[in-house]
């Protein structure tokens, strides 16, 4: 992609001499507003390919050296000349910037005079200036995740400029540059001021500087010191975060007689706020006197490394010694990333490993949020297709949405060694999404790209982002757009909006929003009557209403038909869906109907190995069916897939009290109850664990906690019972018999731990007749241990026909 001017040149603007009278002789270029055209050359060398772009200082062009064949340079003809002494101080100032020679500082060539023309050759870049990325991409402020690494590599290079006594005076967005690769440059040290002595003191005018962005220092025009780019660095800081100046429109000058404060970043905590403040003191003896101080208070945790050439001799050293390696590039510890000094346990992700983070809503509207978290989702059920890809779950990758968390510590957390992020920009029938893959060890970028669509053709987007993800991660996917649709997808752009709405719906588990979803998905198989996974879904939602919403047998039964008949068109439309599977195989097993449960769920396995929902709800049947060992291990699979789902660990708590593991269970009940201190049922659960353990001060403690819970009632019935509370016991049975028959597999668990066989069983029986969902679990459940031995039971359990 080609740069614009202010993406790859020197637009410090410096103010011709006009001293006539002393003999000077003016450099002046003829007639600013004729430009180059494509051919001509600079010097009868540098070939004039096309223009990039345009400032205040000057006209960008990329060229082709004649000389060197493959050679390219941006070069920046400038508007207006300088007088030949100003010209020798600004060759000497481009001479020191070549000796900086650090990977985030912008190679500049020469300062070169071709008759009336005056032109800078410069390294051409191809990539966007963060004030174009702010313009089109961030409007409103970056992420801090994205702001970081942006930070980290402008930081690198003042922070080498500074240790060479060399100031940059003129720092703001359209000087800083991120390239296509991912690494940042800092522009424009071109007339860079040196802190031991005032450059172009013979000039009669001011120092061209850029006002916003300026100290009060330098627009009072005090010789430029380091604390005066530390001001300029936090105004662009400030600014990519929330997308505003820290006081306006105002000058600092203004801003200081105003008695302004800076206004605090609600993305910020406390100490990164007053790092900031501190940054853009109004006095430069207040100010933050090193940009590694700077850094470090916005770090949250982080260290960023000085690079003083000291230090980083000594570390060199040190590691020679204590490593004894015969080769090491110096150059590596210019990078702040690498010389970190860390007492965190190495990270080693598995290789094939992806987080997708929610893309970002740039659309201005927070009603299209549903369609970048759907267009998010989509993509991670793409990559998640991919069988050497391990993709961290939606709901962990989720739960960092509207965070400032660091791309390093989502990667821990979900235990992946990539990141992709992005964002969507959508404006009528037209969409933007911008994405990005970071690798999150090193924390570089390996591949970004940005994609303007017609709606229409965003069908098609999720498999082309999906394939350009998997080259980049040297993983092959198979399948296009037309697989896709065989996969249970849609062409039609309305189906997919419609169920994107649905799918946002969910995100509120109420009655309600239920209803929504169930009325989205069915619109969306109105305009696509072959959308396969919008009939799974929907089966999904009517298979888990009943039981948390609906008290009526009819009502349910209604439901689970439905249900059902949902499934069943989902896998007719497409075999190959997995959803579609797993929607079918739960509803066998609510219906006890074990043999194509099993089927359909190892159906599902085989075409999903890496979903996390497949191997939660395979999981929690097959411990359910007494096959302890493969169960636990496809849960602890999807816990490791999605590690910050309650839902994960609420369920790894369940399969292991099946499976008699209590002590574990507790400690994946307590996972859970961190991530989401009001999952109901997981304190029911762990008091049924602690009332195994005998812990019968700590269940009762549990089930308390939410004692209108039918399972923290049955819990608190058989532990009130243990601790000599009979009439609270009783009191607790007759609650959850309110329910009438439908509960009858819970009563009979009470009277089996009650010592009361013959009622027990008696209710167990009603169970069988109702053909109560819950006997999925008499095969394995503690509760019913007591029964094991009788007759009845067994009866029972022969008619269950639990596979073996």
């Amino acid at each position: 992609m080609s740069t614009e001017e202010d993406r790859a040149s020197l637009s410090t603007e410096v103010s011709p001499q006009r001293h006539t009278s002393d003999g000077l002789v003016q450099v002046q270029v003829a007639a600013a507003e004729q430009r180059l055209t494509i051919g001509e050359k600079l010097s009868g060398r540098y070939r004039i390919e096309r223009e990039l772009g345009e400032g205040g200082m000057g006209v960008v062009y990329l060229v082709t050296d004649e000389q060197v064949v493959g050679e390219t340079f941006a070069v920046k003809v400038l508007k207006e000349g300088l007088d030949p002494q100003a010209l020798e101080l600004l060759r000497g100032e481009v001479r020191k910037t070549r000796k900086l020679s650090h990977p985030n500082i912008v190679d500049v060539h020469s300062v070169n005079v071709d008759g009336s023309r005056l032109y800078v050759l410069m390294e051409y870049l191809e990539g966007k200036s963060l004030n174009a990325l702010l313009d089109e991409e961030f409007g409103r402020g970056m992420p801090f995740s994205h702001a970081w690494p942006i930070l980290e590599d402008v930081g690198a290079a003042l922070g080498n400029a500074h240790d060479h006594n060399v100031i940059h005076s003129d720092l703001k967005p359209a000087n800083i540059f991120v390239t296509n690769s991912g690494r940042t440059k800092l522009l424009d040290f071109g007339i860079a001021r040196v802190s031991r002595g005032p450059l172009l003191q013979k000039r009669s005018g001011p120092l061209a500087l850029t006002p916003a962005y300026a100290s009060c220092e330098m627009l009072e025009g005090k010789e430029a010191d380091r604390r005066d780019d530390i001001y300029s660095f936090a105004c662009v800081i400030y600014e990519m975060l929330c997308g505003e100046r820290p006081f306006g429109e105002l000058s600092a000058l203004e801003a200081r007689e105003r008695r302004a404060e800076v206004p605090s970043l609600g993305k910020l905590m406390r100490e990164q706020n007053a790092a900031l403040t501190k940054a853009l003191a109004f006095k430069r003896e207040a100010r933050t006197r090193s940009v590694e101080e700077l850094l470090a208070g916005l770090a949250a945790g982080k260290t960023p490394t000085r690079r003083s050439g000291t230090l980083i001799a000594a570390v060199v050293v040190a590691l020679l010694v204590v490593l004894g390696l015969a080769y090491l590039k110096v150059e590596k510890f210019w990078l702040p990333r690498q010389v970190e000094v860390s007492a965190v346990p190495a990270f080693s992700p598995p290789r094939h490993s992806i987080a997708v983070l929610p893309f970002v809503n740039m659309s201005g509207d927070k009603e299209q949020e549903y369609f970048s978290d759907g267009l998010t989702e989509e993509l991670l059920n793409s990559l998640a297709e991919i069988n050497e890809l391990q993709v961290a779950a939606r709901t962990s990758a989720f739960s960092f949405k509207g965070t400032n968390t660091d791309i390093a510590t989502i990667a821990r957390k979900l235990n992946v060694g990539t990141v992709l992020e992005g964002s969507v920009r959508r404006s009528g029938n037209t969409v933007r999404v911008s994405t990005q893959l970071i690798n999150a060890v090193t924390g570089f970028h390996l591949w970004s790209h940005t994609y303007d669509r017609d709606l229409g053709d965003v069908l098609k987007l999720e498999t082309e982002i999906a394939d350009a993800v998997a080259g980049a991660l040297k993983v092959n996917l198979l399948g296009d757009e037309a697989t896709k649709i065989e996969l249970g997808g849609t062409r039609n752009p309305a189906a997919f909006d419609a169920y994107l709405r649905a799918s946002k719906a969910l995100n509120t588990q109420t009655a309600q929003s239920i209803q929504t979803a169930i009325a989205g998905y069915g619109e969306a198989i109105r305009l696509d009557p072959n959308y396969a996974i919008a009939f799974a879904d929907r089966s999904s939602v009517r298979a888990g209403y009943p039981e948390a919403f609906l008290k009526d047998t009819a009502a349910i039964r209604d439901a689970f038909d439905k249900a059902r008949a949902d499934a069943q068109q989902a896998i007719a439309l497409a075999p190959d869906l997995a959803e579609g599977h797993v929607a079918l195989g739960y509803l066998f097993q609510r219906s006890l109907d074990f043999t194509q449960a099993s089927q359909e769920y190892e159906r599902a396995a085989a075409l999903a190995p890496g979903s996390a929902q497949v191997l939660r709800e395979s999981g929690r049947f097959a411990v359910s069916m007494g096959h302890f060992d493969a169960g636990l291990a496809a849960v602890h699979r999807a816990v490791t897939l999605d590690p910050l789902n309650p839902r994960s660990h609420y369920l790894l708590g369940l399969t292991l009290f099946l499976a008699r593991r209590y002590d574990e269970a507790l400690a994946a009940h307590a996972e859970a109850i961190t991530l989401d201190s009001n999952h109901t049922a997981v304190y029911a659960l762990r008091g049924l664990a602690y009332y195994e353990l005998g812990n019968l001060e700590s269940a009762r403690a549990s089930c308390e906690t939410k004692p209108t819970y039918w399972a923290s009632q049955l819990c608190l019935a058989v532990t009130y019972d243990k601790l000599g509370r009979r009439a609270d016991a009783e009191a607790e049975l007759a609650k959850i018999k309110a329910a009438g028959d439908g509960g009858a597999y819970s009563y009979a668990a009470i009277y089996a731990q009650w010592g009361g066989t013959a009622k027990a069983l008696e209710w167990l029986e009603t169970a069988m007749r109702l053909h109560n969902p819950r006997l999925q679990y008499a095969k394995t459940d503690p509760l019913m241990d007591p029964l094991r031995k009788e007759p009845r039971f067994q009866a029972i359990e022969r008619d269950l026909k639990f596979p073996q």
